[in-house]
């Protein structure tokens, strides 16, 4: 498989919003028509629904905007896209996943790990607002209505396109005194949304570095999470954003995600050597094998044998039909909004 090219950043300045100062120029950027802002409050609106937290019974609330806002959410991001960021910052970005924060760590014999307590729920609209003003340098109208579009009841909702990448923008002065720090005690730095990562080949304090690191998160309105604060020695495997980097300084599959595939395989595996299975039977064979591939992605060739298993079940062909059907729609949809916004 090629490597994909590395995506062309440019400063900031550069961007399309910054100094935007006119509202008839936003509306040219969103590819909105004439007018179009004045409506913009009639497309604000989200609606709810609940995921599974990862290898846990517990549930997690998501915040969702309504097709023509995420539209709208989509354009900034793209936007925004581009723009040159810390190293360090592995959310949110193009061409880079959770694994890479385990990646980034693999030589690190010393690790501390740190998660901000309930994150989305504390980051307010005021420092999206700020991000606008200050440092993409728009007028204060443009501020207000951009940070209406990406907000919602004061604060960041979590199922946005632009969430992970406002939330870093909103408090990248927090974060980048926390890099600043890191440095000062000879770490390695990254950061996947709310989890940071800090590593050494060398010892450190882990005391003293969470010490400072609470004394900048809560000046900014934040706290840690401190039944999440974990410390990890040479000898130790270490979690880190859903991979476990291993004493041998190699990247292994978490023991949630195998228990997952170990437990899914077993309500599948009677399928094997059946001609046909239902619609849910089928729905059950995909995730496995999206958790396989998720596994795989972490440690090459894992699960041979439940993978080759997996693979021998039929699934209907009107299961598969019904999948391109509906992947088709998706594409069909995408482009049907990025030929339309252009001609508003």
């Amino acid at each position: 498989m090629k490597n994909k090219s590395p995506l062309k950043k440019y400063d900031i300045t550069q961007c399309a919003l910054y100094k935007c100062r006119r509202k008839k120029r936003l509306e040219l950027l969103l590819c909105l028509e004439p007018g179009g802002l004045k409506m913009i409050d009639n497309i604000i609106g989200y609606h709810k629904f609940e995921i599974d937290k990862k290898h846990t019974d517990e549930k997690r609330e998501i915040t969702a905007p309504d097709k023509t806002l995420k539209a709208i959410q989509k354009r900034i991001l793209y936007l925004l896209q581009s723009v040159i960021r810390p190293k360090w910052l592995i959310s949110g970005e193009k061409q880079k996943c959770y694994i890479d924060n385990g990646k980034a760590h693999l030589d690190g014999k010393y690790v501390l790990t740190i998660d901000i307590k309930k994150f989305y729920d504390n980051c307010t609209r005021e420092p999206v607002y700020q991000f606008f003003v200050q440092k993409l340098k728009t007028s204060p109208d443009v501020a207000e209505i951009l940070t209406n579009i990406i907000t919602y009841n004061g604060g960041i909702p979590t199922g946005c396109p632009t969430s992970q990448l406002m939330a870093f923008y909103a408090y990248s002065d927090m974060f980048s005194e926390i890099s600043d720090l890191a440095k000062q005690c000879g770490c390695k730095f990254t950061l996947y949304v709310d989890d940071m990562t800090f590593s050494s080949t060398e010892p450190f304090s882990p005391d003293q570095l969470r010490q400072m690191i609470d004394r900048v998160l809560r000046k900014y309105g934040h706290k840690p999470k401190y039944r999440k604060v974990k410390y990890y020695g040479p000898s130790d495997y270490k979690p880190i954003t859903g991979t476990v980097v291993t004493p041998k300084q190699s990247l292994a599959v978490p023991n949630g995600l195998q228990k997952t595939i170990y437990d899914a395989f077993q309500m599948v595996k009677p399928l094997i050597g059946t001609e046909t299975c239902s619609e849910e039977d089928a729905k059950q064979i995909l995730s496995l094998k999206g958790q396989l591939q998720a596994a795989r992605n972490i440690e090459e060739g894992k699960f041979p044998e439940i993978g080759r298993l997996t693979n021998q079940i039929k699934v209907p062909d009107s299961q598969s039909v019904s999948t391109r059907k509906r992947q088709h729609h998706r594409r069909s949809k995408k482009i049907h909004i990025k030929q339309q916004a252009p001609t508003k």
